[in-house]
């Protein structure tokens, strides 16, 4: 199994810790590969030549003599997918099965913006897969559009699902609101920020890294424009049980994206019974119904957000009503365990 390894951030990297700690590490004989770049930033083209090359060595020594091994690669968009494509080429020389599993919520776009000749040589690194694994209806139908002689497997992404922490009272009873993600522009982090000035009694706080280049300082001049920076607070990326004491502590999550996969963040907020104002992009719309388990907004519309948000600040009850019912469907259907299930079924396919 390939794909970046903590302390890389973000939703793909959580998917692989989470499966290294399941018992999908006891059904199989579980090996990882990390992808996450490990030489220093500015390091010269050699360097990076040399790492590289180093990889790939280690890879098809690892490949070397495994009989009944499945690869499975976890992949995104942009220069990721085409190093990682290499990685399934080695695969395919040493005969190995590939389930190539698509991350991210801009791999459409990333298709779209290809040449011509660049997007026949990722249709071929598609049909070389003796599998693809998209994380919704929603990405199959999108995808097999463009691949339609791929074999599809839709596998929704899991986390565990853990006792839940009695949430203390605040001493200041202020509402805490969640984001939990890299900070983009992509996720709606902008159009939020706005949304605050207009949301009474409630704190937002940010976790997360940095994904576009800059981001932090963007936020902090719009909070000093907006005059927020007792209402705002950016936290940077945490992780661990520093995750876990943000998430025990909100009371609400917000993600109002403009485009997603199936944000790992989403799910691990359901699972600790947090009412969500997410964006019906990407996955999303399979996992949250309007009303149910949270509310819809659309995107880049400030008002939708802060119609929402003060939805569920003022109200004690609705927040309680749609965190339960948000715990029940994760439960039910995005534990880590069925996300196992889903895998061991397409590894013995493949083989």
């Amino acid at each position: 199994m390939t794909g970046p390894m903590p302390p890389a951030i973000g939703g793909m990297a959580t998917v692989l810790q989470d499966l290294q700690n399941s018992s999908l590490a006891e059904q199989v004989q579980l090996e990882f590969f990390n992808t996450f770049k490990t030489t220093a930033d500015g390091r010269s083209l050699f360097c990076a030549v040399k790492s590289k090359l180093s990889l790939w060595m280690k890879w098809g020594k690892l490949l070397q003599g495994k009989q009944k091994t499945v690869v499975h690669i976890h992949t995104c968009s942009g220069f990721t997918f085409f190093l990682d494509s290499i990685l399934i080429c080695i695969a395919k020389c040493f005969s190995r099965p590939v389930v190539l599993h698509i991350h991210g919520g801009r791999f459409i776009e990333f298709l779209d913006n290809l040449s011509p000749v660049l997007f026949k040589l990722v249709s071929w690194v598609f049909h070389c897969c003796n599998r693809v694994v998209v994380l919704s209806d929603y990405w199959q139908n999108t995808l097999s559009d463009k691949f339609s002689e791929c074999s599809f497997s839709i596998v929704e992404n899991g986390v565990p699902i853990k006792r839940l922490v009695k949430k203390q009272p605040s001493c200041d009873a202020e509402i805490e609101i969640l984001f939990l993600g890299n900070l983009t522009k992509l996720k709606g982090v902008f159009d939020l920020i706005v949304a605050m000035k207009y949301i009474d009694g409630a704190m937002l706080n940010f976790v997360g890294g940095e994904e576009d280049a800059g981001i932090f300082q963007d936020i902090e001049k719009l909070l000093d424009t907006h005059h927020l920076q007792n209402k705002v607070k950016i936290h940077g990326p945490q992780y661990g049980e520093a995750k876990n004491i943000f998430l025990n502590a909100a009371d609400i999550f917000v993600l109002p994206s403009y485009a997603e996969g199936l944000p790992i963040s989403l799910l691990e907020a359901m699972a600790n019974a947090l009412p969500v104002v997410v964006s019906p992009v990407g996955g999303i719309p399979s996992v949250i119904t309007d009303q149910q388990e949270g509310l819809l907004v659309k995107p880049g519309q400030v008002d939708d957000i802060v119609k929402a948000l003060n939805a569920l600040v003022r109200n004690d009850g609705l927040r309680k009503e749609m965190g339960l019912a948000g715990r029940k469907r994760c439960e039910e259907q995005f534990g880590i365990e069925k996300t196992v299930g889903k895998l061991l079924n397409i590894y013995s396919e493949v083989i």
